[in-house]
């Protein structure tokens, strides 16, 4: 019964990250919409296994494979996703989909999908 919920919970999530990433852009224009349009971040739900690699805390994306980095927000430090390595995790913050500066992240399963 649990792992039903959290697969509808996983199911959910990820529907909501796909409509969020196929949403239109805004259309700016002027020098200072383009610049305030490079450098806000959207927000972001990602899932995914969390890994280290070279010295930094990464997330394969669960729905696309990609690697996404791990930042920590706030008075955080990186090394608090050490205790995630291994496991499958949803993180929320804000970024793109190479980078995510995570303002919450909880863990959904204990072990990774094989192939992730």
């Amino acid at each position: 019964m649990t792992m039903r919920i959290v697969l509808c919970g996983a199911v959910f999530c990820l529907g909501a990250f796909a409509q969020a990433q196929t949403a239109a852009p805004d259309k700016t224009t002027g020098s200072a919409n383009r610049e305030k349009q490079t450098t806000s971040t959207a927000a972001v739900t990602v899932t995914g296994c969390v890994d280290e690699q070279d010295g930094h805390y990464v997330l394969r994306d669960i729905q696309s494979s990609k690697l996404v980095s791990l930042q920590a927000s706030g008075t955080d430090n990186d090394s608090s996703f050490a205790k995630f390595v291994g496991h499958q995790v949803q993180a929320n913050g804000t970024g793109s989909s190479t980078s995510v500066k995570v303002t919450q992240i909880h863990q959904v399963a204990d072990m990774c999908p094989v192939g992730n």
